[in-house]
């Protein structure tokens, strides 16, 4: 566990602080939502959604959020300007207090959002996701004239997955053309939050520097950091071949019915059968990353799914607590009304 000798910044979005030195705040969480086939969205170009299901997915997460003391982010993705109009209208109608992300990978989508978000006056809670090497010249000059002033600043450097390389992607700039660093383009177009996001690479391609450059950031910057570490798991060659030769498990199952005494438990203790085993096997590194990354000073953990939220929600409160009581020992102490360790010990 870490005392940062740098100055800690601590953003508050209406009444949810990020950063700060490990143990003083909780750490945010980050859901994802209409994300690429989700379930809830009927018209991804439109916007239309499963209103009922998507707020019951919202209230889960808030429900978790009052149990232990850990806040959420929301992230709203969307490849369509009218998507982002109707997403946002849906989210301000039953929460008009907590800040979104606005995640897409299409500019105009994006360009669009921050235009609309301040013509509607839902900026002060908007998160430009992300200023990056790959960010164009339009998508700068609409940030700059948004009201928007919170963006996820990313250290993501293609050529050198280094600390070092991150770095330089930050303060000097020199990757897809860009000759400013990404701190500077984020200064110029307003910017006054941003929260550095350490780049989760996929393991064998530096996915060690994605959690070495928390600390960096944090020792070197002082600004709130975290990052989307499920996308290790997520690109992990590997384990998406592993759980793909598992795709007929009811053929599986049947294949496996009394072949030993270890296999014939397994499948009784996962009522599912081998789904339940594959499953298993996929959400632990997927949750684990995380942990490895807030036991590291991670203030933002953007951990994809939302109907992931109750797995999440429990190991973050763990590792939330753990931290806190290591970190007593370095004379730091909670400085946040609400954390886990206050509701779950």
């Amino acid at each position: 566990m870490f005392r940062f000798e740098k100055e800690q910044k601590v953003w508050d979005f209406n009444g949810t602080k990020i950063g700060g030195q490990p143990g003083e705040y909780p750490t945010v969480l980050g859901a994802s939502i209409f994300y690429n086939k989700h379930e809830v969205v009927l018209d991804d170009h439109k916007g239309t959604i499963n209103k009922e299901t998507a707020e019951a997915l919202w209230n889960r997460c808030q429900e978790l959020s009052d149990m232990t003391g850990i806040r959420h982010f929301i992230q709203i993705i969307a490849e369509y300007g009218e998507a982002f109009e109707s997403y946002f209208n849906w989210f301000d109608s039953i929460d008009n207090k907590t800040a979104f992300l606005m995640d897409s990978s299409a500019p105009a989508a994006l360009i669009h959002a921050c235009k609309y978000v301040t013509e509607v006056g839902l900026a002060d809670r908007a998160i430009y996701n992300s200023i990056n090497g790959s960010i164009l010249p339009e998508s700068i000059e609409a940030l700059k004239n948004s009201d928007v002033n919170a963006a996820i600043v990313l250290a993501f450097n293609p050529g050198d997955p280094s600390v070092a390389g991150r770095e330089k992607v930050l303060t000097e700039g020199g990757v897809a053309g860009q000759t400013k660093g990404m701190l500077q383009i984020a200064e110029e177009c307003g910017i006054t939050r941003p929260i550095l996001d350490t780049a989760a690479t996929p393991l064998g391609l530096g996915s060690g520097g994605s959690y070495r450059e928390i600390l960096a950031c944090k020792a070197i910057h002082g600004y709130p950091t975290g990052g989307a570490y499920h996308n290790m798991t997520v690109s992990w060659t590997w384990l998406k071949r592993w759980k793909g030769s598992k795709k007929n498990p009811s053929k599986l199952v049947e294949s496996l019915k009394g072949k030993d005494a270890y296999t014939t438990q397994l499948l009784h203790h996962y009522q599912g059968g081998m789904e339940g085993v594959v499953q298993a096997a996929w959400s632990a590194p997927d949750i684990g990353c995380n942990m490895i990354a807030s036991t590291l000073g991670a203030d933002l953990i953007m951990y994809g799914p939302i109907e992931n939220c109750e797995a999440m929600m429990t190991a973050q409160a763990y590792t939330d607590i753990a931290v806190l009581e290591a970190t007593r020992q370095l004379g730091i102490d909670v400085k946040a009304e609400e954390h886990p360790i206050f509701k779950l010990i």
